[in-house]
């Protein structure tokens, strides 16, 4: 918990934004609109129940920001006795005009008519997950608690677990390099 609430200090700017967008499965749910509502983002927390199989929560915390009123979204995953998983969350108090859940085309705008949006339409809003109320597990809460949340810098810094074996590779294999030059090997030889 310690750990948690100093990493608070190291992730301002646009850390939770380059995090989003650096990971593959996140990154391909936000647009442009997206990602300038998440450059308002100051804090990602998750809240695990006691028995962890029976939930968590998870709290997205935002400063003021010209798309929403709240400053804090929060999205809870409950598991029911029959074993199905229910999700609340806060409900998104949207500024005029801004409702990117609403968008059709260009985001922000209403739908003209009512009409249904129709294939090659723009995917909805990232936003849309806030208000998605159905039953069953919920991949985008998965990946958000057990990836993004668990190790973040991972995803800040565009690193994948193979460049990250691979570097430390390179930087043992460099070692023991640097090594061998101290103990007399390679001696008589000029450097280029």
């Amino acid at each position: 918990k310690q750990w948690y609430q100093r990493r608070v200090a190291i992730t301002a700017g646009d850390f939770w934004l380059n995090t989003f967008m650096n990971h593959p499965q996140i990154a391909a749910l936000l647009d442009e609109t997206d990602e300038e509502v998440l450059r308002y983002m100051t804090q990602l927390s998750v809240e695990e129940t006691e028995d962890i199989r029976s939930g968590y929560k998870i709290i997205f915390e935002f400063k003021t920001n010209p798309f929403f009123e709240n400053s804090q979204l929060v999205k809870e995953f409950t598991m029911s006795e029959s074993g199905e998983m229910g999700t609340s969350e806060t409900k998104i108090n949207w500024k005029q005009g801004m409702a990117l859940t609403e968008k059709s085309g260009d985001k922000g705008k209403e739908k003209v008519g009512g009409k249904r949006d129709k294939p090659g339409d723009d995917p909805p809003s990232f936003f849309s997950w806030f208000e998605d109320n159905s039953m069953g597990g919920d991949e985008v809460g998965e990946v958000i608690k057990d990836d993004i949340w668990a190790n973040p810098m991972q995803y800040y810094l565009d690193l994948d677990e193979d460049e990250e074996l691979e570097d430390d590779e390179d930087q043992d294999a460099e070692d023991e390099v640097e090594g061998e030059d101290d103990d007399g090997a390679g001696e008589g030889e000029e450097e280029e």
